[in-house]
C-alpha cells in the first residue's frame, strides 16, 4: 500500500495514488488535529474546542461522531487496517494509527534530529543534506488554505518554529563548510522576515566577517541591538556579542549556535491539560477569584503565581483545578503541563520521572540528565522566559513539588492536595466545601438528565442530604442511574437509606468514595487514627478541644495537635466557635467509614472464653512396648 498523509503545507492525503483529501472545511480540521497528534488518543472535548471555541451548539458531539463516521468511510476501508492505518475509538477519545514513514511531519522531525546528531559529532556535510531534506517536505505555509481554532493555531506557530530552527541548524552547518558567500542573499532576507531572530543576524555577521566585510557586519550588529533595546529593553545574548567583540577584533568569529543545540519540535507548546467536566457546577465565585489570581500582575512580578486548592477526599478538587486551568489556558501560549502525583495512592510518583515527562513534552530529546536537581535546573531554564501553566493534581507534600515549580515570573502553577499546602511565599489557598443542597441536585440533573428526575425532587433532595452534597458520592449515584436507565430513583434512595453500609451504595467502578477516605486515613499516624474512629463515632455533632481532651485523657496540647492532623487530612471541618470554643465535625460519609472501622476491628477480634479448660494432672499410662 502507497500511504502519503501530508500536513506541512496544506493538507494532503494519497492513497495508492488517489487523492482522497475531504473537502469539507471541518473535515479537513479534525483529519489535521488527528494526524498532527498521530498515534495519541485526541479527546472529543478537544474537537468540540477546535470547531466551535468555548461556545460549541448543542449537536456539537453529535456533529463530530458524524464527521468520524463519514472520515472512516472515505480514508480507513478495513483492510488497510493490517497496514497499521486505522482511526479508533476509546471511550471519548479518537486515536489515529499511521505507520510514522507515512506522515511528513514525522519524517521531517526524524531528518532534524538526523542532522543534530550530525553536528554533535561534527559531521556538517551530513548535517547540511539531512536538514535540507527535511526543509524540502516544506511546500507552502503551513495550512495556510485552512480556518483553524485555537488548538491548530498553536499547532501552526509549532511547527513554522520547527521549520525555523531547523533552517538555523542547516545555515550553521553549511557556514562550518565553508558556504558563506552562497548564503549571503538568503540571510539578508531572513533578517528582515524575522527581525527578533538573533540567530539568523548572527550567521550574517559571521558570513559578511569571512566575506571581509566588517563594516557591514558590524552595521548588522548595531541594528539589531537598537531594535531590540528600544522594543524589549534587553541587550543581545552573550554569545551574539562574543561575536561582535571577534568582528570588531577582526579575529574569527565564533558559531552563534553551539553545535549540540536542542531542536525544538512542534511539541515545545505541549497541551497536557485533562479535559474539563461538562457537568460542573457550582463554585463560580471560587472559579472567578482564582482566574483573576492567576492572570492578573504581580506587585513585584519575579516569581510564578501559584494557586493552592485544598479539600476533603471527593470533595471535587481535581474537577476544580481543571475548570480553572482550562480557563486560563489561553494566557499561557507557552504550554500547560499536567502531572498527577498519586498521594490517593498505595505510591507517590518520583519528581524526576514528572520532570522527564515535562522536559519531553517540551521538546527536549530522550538523553535528558538523571539526576533531579540537573532536570530541575533544565526544567527552570527552560520556563525562564516562558509562559507556562503546571498543574499538580493530587500532592502529598511541599517538599515534592519543588522540584517541580516553573522559574519564570508569567508562569503559573495550580496544585490540589487533601491538606493547604503552601509551596510559596504568597501562594493562594483555596478550601472547597460539599456542594449545597441545590448544587448537589443540579450535579445529578446534569448526569442523569432533567427529564428522568422531574417529580423527583424530593427524593433528589434526600440523596443529596445523605450524600453530604460530596461530588464524588453524587457522582457515583449518578454515574449508576445512567449506567441503567430504567433504575427507578426510588430504589437508589432506599439502598441509601436502609444499607447497613451506606459507603457500598456509592462506589462504582473508580468513583470509590470509602477508598478515597482511606488514603486519608492511612496517611496519619497512629495517635490520630485511634482519635479519629474515638471521636468520629462518639455520637455528638459537634466536638470541642476540650471535649476531646477529656474523651481520650489526653492533655490540651497533644489534643490540639490530633485535632489539627485531623483537618490537615480532610477527614474533619471547623464549624464554628462557641464561647471562644472552636467547634469541630465530621462530615456524614466520613462518620460512616468510621463506624466501618470501629465495626470491621469488633469483627475481627478473638472471642475470649470465659472458662477456661483444667490442665489434666495424671500422668499418661505409659503403654506397653
Amino acid at each position: 500500500m502507497d500511504l502519503q498523509c501530508k500536513v506541512l503545507g496544506s493538507l494532503a492525503v494519497r492513497i495508492n495514488g488517489q487523492d482522497v483529501t475531504p473537502s469539507a472545511p471541518k473535515m479537513r480540521r479534525i483529519l489535521t488535529l488527528l494526524l498532527l497528534r498521530s498515534n495519541a488518543p485526541v479527546n472529543m472535548d478537544d474537537l468540540v474546542l477546535e470547531l466551535w471555541g468555548n461556545q460549541p451548539p448543542p449537536s456539537s458531539r453529535t456533529t463530530v461522531h458524524t464527521y468520524i463516521h463519514k472520515l472512516r468511510s472515505l480514508l480507513f476501508p478495513a483492510h488497510l487496517a493490517r497496514y497499521g492505518f486505522a482511526l479508533h475509538t476509546k471511550q471519548q477519545s479518537y486515536f489515529l494509527e499511521i505507520p510514522p514513514p507515512c506522515l511528513d511531519l514525522h519524517r521531517f522531525e526524524y531528518l532534524v534530529r538526523r542532522g543534530e546528531s550530525a553536528l554533535e559529532r561534527d559531521e556538517p556535510r551530513l548535517a547540511a543534506e539531512s536538514l535540507r531534506e527535511a526543509l524540502r517536505l516544506w511546500r507552502e505555509p503551513e495550512m495556510s488554505a485552512m480556518e483553524t481554532g485555537a488548538l491548530l493555531a498553536a499547532h501552526v506557530t509549532g511547527l513554522e518554529e520547527s521549520r525555523l530552527r531547523a533552517l538555523e541548524l542547516r545555515i550553521g552547518a553549511d557556514l562550518q563548510l565553508g558556504r558563506h558567500r552562497e548564503l549571503l542573499s538568503e540571510l539578508k532576507e531572513l533578517v528582515i522576515t524575522n527581525p527578533r531572530s538573533e540567530v539568523f543576524h548572527g550567521h550574517l555577521m559571521l558570513a559578511l566577517h569571512r566575506c571581509h566585510r566588517r563594516d557591514e557586519a558590524l552595521r548588522v550588529y548595531q541594528r539589531f541591538r537598537r531594535a531590540m533595546v528600544e522594543e524589549m529593553g534587553l541587550e543581545p545574548s552573550q554569545l551574539l556579542q562574543e561575536a561582535h567583540q571577534a568582528v570588531l577584533a577582526g579575529e574569527p568569529a565564533p558559531n552563534v549556535i553551539p553545535r549540540k543545540a536542542q531542536v525544538v519540535t512542534a511539541a515545545e507548546r505541549p497541551a497536557q491539560l485533562p479535559s474539563d467536566s461538562a457537568d460542573f457546577v457550582g463554585r463560580g465565585d471560587l472559579v472567578e477569584d482564582s482566574i483573576r489570581w492567576l492572570t492578573s500582575a504581580g506587585l513585584a512580578d519575579l516569581a510564578p503565581r501559584v494557586l493552592s486548592v485544598h479539600g476533603m477526599p471527593g470533595v471535587g478538587k481535581t474537577a476544580f483545578s481543571v475548570r480553572v486551568a482550562q480557563r486560563v489556558r489561553a494566557r499561557f501560549e507557552g504550554g500547560q503541563l499536567y502531572a498527577c502525583l498519586g498521594a490517593s495512592g498505595d505510591e507517590a510518583r518520583e519528581p524526576a520521572d514528572i520532570l522527564g515527562g515535562f522536559l519531553r513534552a517540551a521538546g527536549f530529546s530522550e538523553r535528558l540528565p538523571g539526576d533531579l536537581e540537573d532536570r530541575a535546573a533544565l526544567f527552570r531554564t527552560w520556563t525562564s522566559t516562558k509562559r507556562v501553566l503546571v498543574v499538580l493534581d493530587d500532592v502529598r507534600s511541599a517538599g515534592q513539588i519543588q522540584p517541580l515549580l516553573p522559574a519564570g515570573p508569567r508562569c503559573a502553577v495550580v496544585l490540589t492536595s487533601r491538606r493547604g499546602i503552601h509551596p510559596a511565599v504568597g501562594s493562594r489557598v483555596v478550601g472547597l466545601d460539599p456542594l449545597e443542597p441545590a448544587e448537589s441536585a443540579e450535579l445529578l440533573s446534569a448526569m442523569v438528565g432533567r427529564e428522568r428526575i422531574a417529580g423527583e425532587r424530593a427524593r433528589v433532595d434526600r440523596i443529596a442530604q445523605l450524600c453530604g452534597g460530596l461530588p464524588l458520592a453524587l457522582r457515583a449515584v449518578g454515574a449508576q442511574l445512567s449506567a441503567v436507565p430504567g433504575w427507578p430513583i426510588r430504589t437508589v434512595l432506599h439502598q441509601l437509606e436502609q444499607s447497613v453500609r451506606r459507603l457500598d451504595a456509592l462506589s462504582f467502578h473508580d468513583l470509590d468514595v470509602r477508598g478515597r477516605i482511606a488514603g486519608s486515613y492511612r496517611d496519619m499516624p497512629r495517635r490520630a487514627q485511634l482519635a479519629f474512629r474515638k471521636f468520629a463515632t462518639g455520637g455528638t455533632a459537634a466536638l470541642t478541644e476540650a471535649e476531646a481532651a477529656s474523651s481520650l485523657g489526653y492533655d490540651r496540647s497533644e489534643i490540639g495537635r490530633i485535632l489539627l492532623t485531623l483537618v490537615d487530612h480532610g477527614l474533619l471541618r471547623v464549624s464554628g466557635e462557641t464561647n471562644s470554643a472552636v467547634n469541630y465535625e465530621f462530615h456524614p460519609l466520613i462518620r460512616c467509614y468510621a463506624e466501618e472501622l470501629v465495626e470491621d476491628a469488633a469483627r475481627r477480634r478473638p472471642l475470649i472464653r470465659r472458662h477456661r479448660t483444667p490442665f489434666c494432672t495424671h500422668r499418661r499410662r505409659r503403654r506397653p512396648g
